[in-house]
């Protein structure tokens, strides 16, 4: 029952497309730069008393959400363009061949990023709703609820970080993709 709402592929999926393009084994450098660098930016951001007020929280949904819907479409676009990439099967040429492996690796690891890219501003958001519920009072038994809030606001900083870079990646792999098209049509 749960594997139908199951995250980890798509998170397993996206750490998999940061792997060096020479040895093909995981790059760790980009390991710390879309993992580490978030959280180092979120607690520098927590440490300077960078509070989330209302109108944040109300501008990060709204473009988080607006981001998901145009993700959306592109995730619907790369599925589109793989389609029509079956031209392997046409032509013996070796060299040919390998650039349509190569355009669909790239075309599969859009896909991941994107569908990682909307799977985090889905948990951003639903952490920004529940930001947005504020205690009136910090204590609730034996838990402190401002602490709380300070934790998920690390949580939205990082999420919020993580996003922005994840898509950087996916606008340089699509204009990579893009060049490469516009190249051998010319």
């Amino acid at each position: 029952m749960l594997s139908k709402i199951s995250i980890f592929s798509i998170i397993k999926d996206h750490i998999a497309t940061l792997k060096s393009s020479q040895t093909g084994k995981i790059y760790y450098p980009d390991i710390i730069l879309f993992f580490i660098l978030p959280a180092i930016i979120s607690a520098v951001m927590i440490y300077l008393g960078v509070i989330l007020n209302d109108g944040l929280v109300n501008a990060l949904i709204t473009s988080l959400s607006i981001f998901s819907a145009l993700l959306f479409n592109l995730l619907l676009l790369v599925y589109d363009i793989s389609g029509k990439n079956t031209d392997q099967n046409q032509t013996t040429d070796q060299i040919e061949i390998k650039k349509i492996i190569q355009r669909r690796e790239l075309l599969r690891e859009i896909y991941v990023n994107v569908s990682f890219s909307i799977l985090t501003s889905i948990i951003t958001v639903v952490i920004l709703l529940t930001y947005f519920l504020k205690p009136r009072s910090c204590n609730f038994g034996m838990i402190n609820l401002c602490l709380l809030q300070l934790l998920l606001a690390s949580i939205i900083y990082y999420f919020s970080v993580q996003f922005i870079l994840t898509l950087f990646m996916i606008l340089k792999r699509i204009y990579k993709l893009l060049a490469k098209a516009f190249d051998s049509r010319i």
